[in-house]
Formats: C-alpha cells, structure tokens, sequence
C-alpha cells in the first residue's frame, strides 16, 4: 500500500508517517496541497491522509481536486480533523472517503486507513468466474482440388565459351641513367670561436594540480572540518526532493554533498532552510534545478549529508532565499515542462 500524508506541521507528521511504515505501507510526506499534488502524479499512491487545514487550502478541497482528474479519481482520501476544528459540509460533496478525530492514536488511525484500502481491493476483485459458454460445433471439412504440378522448366541454351585472353607483353626495360659525380667542397678556414656567455639558469615552479571535485570513488572520505556524516546511500532509493524535505522537516544544519557521473553538486542547509547550491559551474536556485534534473537523467549517483555548526556558515554565500516547498514545487513544474516538450 502507497500511502501519501498531507501536514504542514513539520513534527506532528513524522509520529503518524512512522505509524504507517511500521504497517507496512510505503509512505511519502508532504507539506503542502500543492506539493502534494505533484507527489501523486510521480507516485500513484493507494490512499491520501490529509489534515482538515493545510497551508494553501483546506482538506476537502484537495479531495474535490484529486476527485476530478480521471487519473486519481479512485485515489482513497481519509480527512484528519483536530480539535475545535468543525467538519465541513462540503466533505460529502467532495468525495471524502473518510473523517478521523485527531484525538485518536496513531495505531487506530492505521488501522482504519488499512481497513479502508481493503474495502476497496476487495470491491474491485471480480468474483466467480463466469459460466462456461457452450463450444459451437466443428464446421464441416472442406475438401480441396488437388494441385496440379506446373510443366518443368526448358533446359538451359549452351553458352559458347570465351577465346582465352592473350598474355601480357612486358614493356623494354628502361636504361640506366649514370650515377651522379660527388661534388666536394672546398675546404673553409675555421675562424676562432667567441667565448659564450653562461647562461643563468632559471628555476621553473612546478605546476599546481586543480583541486579535485568529489569522485564516485572518493566520497566515503567526503567530510568538513571532520564532520560526521548522519546518512548517506545511492540516489535512485532516495531523490534529491526526498533528501530535502526530510532534511528540511528535521530542521539540520549542514551540507548535502552529491556525485554524479557529471560531476559533483552541494546543498546547504541552514535551521532546514536551503540557502545556497552549486552544480555544474552555476549556483543558486539554477543549480538546485539542474542538480535535480541531472539525477533523473543520469541515475545511480551517491550522496552523504554532513551537518555542521551554524557558525561555519558565516562565510557561506546565501543565494536562495525562497521556502523549500515554493522551491521544490518550481523544480517539479520544470520537470513537468521538459517531458511535455
């Protein structure tokens, strides 16, 4: 079961999202509607839980949304209300499967989310096989003419064979000319050498190698100032939007270290804040961008976060400014973008 949990709150959502792991269910977290919309078109997922107020729209409201696009219309929605939170009239009309009380446990609202996925995949299981329908009768044989045999070809007209070529003639051989007569030259008086002045030598400085970028080969020694490294692994199980929003959610301070086959990317984290980016030569929300697209393309690349303290980020360049979830719902309409080209 693909389960997609919708909660602006950024504590509040990992308690209910480790619930629904320890269930079983692969989870995806989002901390907006809109964000949450283009999970779904990436993901597919099973069933939505969604708090009754998000922060660009209400709950029911998403529902309506997922209900009218034909691709997510099966999509289950279970709708969490808080306290003094009213249920809306309009959470029938828009096609809400399901309204939980915050106040109960997170166990109890997996069970009920789990219960409600296997409701459906047993509605949409077909039943007993149809009867057998009777196999109609053989038609009868129907008798062919034999095949008449087409007359054998004529034989072949005899070829009258070529008169044999005559030999080559060789041509005359070419006289000799006589070898040409060495001319010596006259000997020349050798006139005393000046003295050579010594040349000073001058020291050439040996060339300084560039300073390597993270390779494949070499990111397990990838640190800063002997920072530890909080996780790591291959790109492809995580994406780079993942990577973020859980960095983001868990509010870490640090760096985002990421190698590529085209080279290697940075992300800088600041109290879960993106504040700067380099990849590729640019810098800035262009290379967040391009980061994030050359993953997709290129696949099988490796990442390791290592958090620092917020003072050695004094000297940082800050140029991303803008909230994580504007900035990943920017990359995601790009990616949209490029493929519909």
């Amino acid at each position: 079961m693909k389960a997609l949990l919708v909660d602006p709150d950024p504590q509040r959502a990992p308690v209910l999202a480790e619930a629904l792991d320890a269930g079983g269910a692969e989870v995806s977290m989002a901390l907006s509607a809109s964000f949450a919309l283009t999970m779904l078109e990436w993901n597919k997922q099973d069933v939505i839980i969604s708090r009754a107020r998000l922060g660009d729209m209400e709950g029911h409201e998403l529902c309506a949304i997922v209900r009218s696009d034909p691709s997510t219309k099966d999509v289950r929605f279970v709708l969490i209300v808080g306290p003094g939170e009213n249920v809306p009239t309009q959470t029938a009309v828009a096609g809400v499967d399901l309204v939980l009380p915050d106040a109960l446990s997170s166990a109890t609202i997996v069970t009920r989310v789990i219960q409600l996925v296997r409701k459906q995949l047993e509605a949409t299981t077909p039943s007993a096989p149809a009867a057998a329908v009777p196999r109609a009768a053989a038609p009868a044989p129907v008798i062919k003419p034999p095949r008449v045999a087409p007359p054998p070809p004529p034989p072949p007209r005899p070829v009258a064979p070529l008169p044999p070529a005559p030999p080559p003639v060789a041509p005359p051989p070419r006289p000799l000319a006589p070898p040409p007569r060495p001319v010596i030259p006259a000997p020349q008086p050798v006139a005393p050498a000046a003295p050579v002045a010594p040349v000073p030598v001058v020291a050439q400085a040996a060339p300084v190698p560039a300073a390597p970028g993270p390779s494949m080969a070499g990111l397990d020694s990838v640190g800063t100032n002997g920072g530890t490294r909080t996780f790591q692994g291959a790109l492809g199980v995580l994406e780079i939007e993942e990577l973020t929003q859980a960095i983001s959610v868990g509010g870490k301070t640090g760096r985002l270290v990421l190698v590529l086959a085209t080279g290697g990317g940075l992300v800088v984290f600041e109290s879960g804040r993106v504040t700067h980016a380099e990849f590729g030569g640019l810098g800035g929300e262009p290379a967040f961008s391009a980061l994030v697209a050359a993953s997709h393309r290129e696949r099988g690349g490796k990442f390791c976060f290592i958090p620092v303290h917020p003072n050695e980020l004094r000297t940082q360049p800050k140029t991303i400014a803008r909230p994580v979830d504007q900035l990943l719902l920017d990359v995601a309409r790009m990616m949209d973008e490029e493929k519909r080209a």
